[in-house]
């Protein structure tokens, strides 16, 4: 504790030589320092010293955000970490959340559903009981397909209440089924997207996470896409949905919040949010640009 003391005196050095040696010391602490400056804050007791730990934390919580989605951005065959993708997202808009709070939230439910399914059942079995527990065990829900306040679309509140919108509860349920082993990814089109299973690069059959994860057998993919985005009150324009990469319904997840937060009038959180975007990819779903390159 002396030795954060001593660097959080540092801090106040204007002095850029000193100011880099403090970014490396919580850079390369990574999450350990993270969690010692957030205990530093929540002890100190004098307002002007409580206020500089406070910028602190925004700082290079930001940083380790940034760097954390630049791993993402840069994993391997597109297969990413959704569990911790999903804490990064929350983190970047609340300096705050540490990782073993969102951990502790999320992982009941994971470990509920593996204990459920197994490689011996159907992939139709398999999320039947995802949805089960899911729905039913959990009794998480879509608040209403036309929920747009940013309260019930971050995941931690979602996690607490069991309720949100229908991004922040498409995204829990992405992170759920894969972190428990399913594939479940999204089939992407202008506009929105779609949940589906997938094997050896086949689509099995789509689900409908607004109703109870409906599996949705019939070939016209249209009918299902129209359905889901007026729910999503999005403008669709379905074209070739092809499966994407995990980024994907990150990168839409984050455009939704973006959103949300313009409505606030909160350009700072809007910019933070179209830094993440632009580390992952910067291609846009719900509003069409003129990149069309895919990933």
């Amino acid at each position: 504790m002396e030795e954060l003391q001593y660097i959080i005196d540092l801090y106040k050095d204007e002095d850029p030589g000193v100011m880099a040696s403090v970014d490396r010391y919580f850079l390369e602490g990574g999450p350990a320092a993270m969690s010692r400056l957030r205990g530093a804050y929540a002890a100190e007791l004098v307002p002007e010293r409580k206020a500089l730990i406070g910028k602190m934390i925004e700082r290079y919580n930001k940083m380790q955000v940034m760097r954390g989605l630049r791993e993402i951005a840069d994993c391997a065959l597109g297969e990413c970490s959704l569990i911790e993708a999903g804490y990064l997202v929350s983190a970047l808009t609340d300096a705050t959340l540490s990782r073993e709070a969102y951990i502790e939230k999320i992982m009941p439910v994971v470990m509920a559903v593996m204990a459920e399914i197994s490689e011996a059942k159907t992939a139709i079995e398999n999320v039947t009981l995802l949805n089960h527990v899911f729905y039913k065990r959990y009794g998480f829900a879509v608040s209403s397909p036309f929920d747009m306040n940013l309260s019930s679309s971050l995941l931690m509140n979602v996690l607490e209440s069991r309720k949100g919108s229908p991004f922040a509860i498409s995204l829990l349920y992405f992170i759920i089924a894969q972190t428990a082993g399913l594939p479940v990814y999204p089939l992407c089109f202008t506009g929105g997207f779609v949940p589906v299973w997938e094997e050896n690069g086949k689509v099995l059959f789509n689900i409908n996470v607004f109703h109870q994860g409906e599996i949705f057998m019939e070939s016209n993919i249209s009918k299902i896409v129209q359905s889901q985005a007026s729910q999503l009150g999005v403008n669709v324009d379905i074209g070739e949905a092809l499966v994407k990469k995990d980024h994907s319904i990150l990168v839409m997840y984050l455009e939704y919040l973006q959103m949300l937060y313009s409505n606030e009038g909160n350009s700072v959180v809007q910019m933070d949010i179209d830094d993440a975007i632009e580390i992952l990819g910067g291609k846009r779903y719900l509003t069409i640009e003129s990149d069309e390159d895919e990933w």
